[in-house]
């Protein structure tokens, strides 16, 4: 009887030191997965601030443009139909008017309705 509480006893120590080391290895591997977190916070804080920095970039990007005035447009393209008088600052503005106001697309056109 006496042996077989020797026995339990040892078991008993064994098993309080097996628990002890997985406890101190449980401890070891909490204290790495807490420092991968802090690292990955810090982390996290920095790419935030880069993307706030970003988005405050882009908005300013985005601001809406300045036009000029009327009186600011160089207007030297005028309107080939002599009644009319009209220039322009760009062909393609010019182009848009003939079309629209005097039916033609192309200057050819003029020349073709003229004759």
């Amino acid at each position: 009887m006496q042996e077989s509480t020797e026995n339990a006893e040892k078991d008993y120590y064994r098993e309080s030191v097996r628990l002890y080391y997985y406890n101190c290895i449980l401890h070891q591997h909490l204290e790495k997965i807490q420092s991968e977190r802090n690292e990955l916070r810090a982390r996290l804080t920095k790419f935030q601030q880069i993307e706030e920095q970003d988005s405050e970039m882009y908005i300013e990007d985005k601001r809406k443009r300045s036009r000029r005035s009327a009186n600011e447009i160089a207007r030297s393209h005028i309107c080939i139909v002599t009644t009319c008088g009209k220039s322009y600052g760009s062909e393609g503005s010019l182009m848009q008017h003939m079309k629209i106001k005097h039916g033609i697309s192309t200057p050819d056109q003029f020349q073709q309705s003229s004759s």
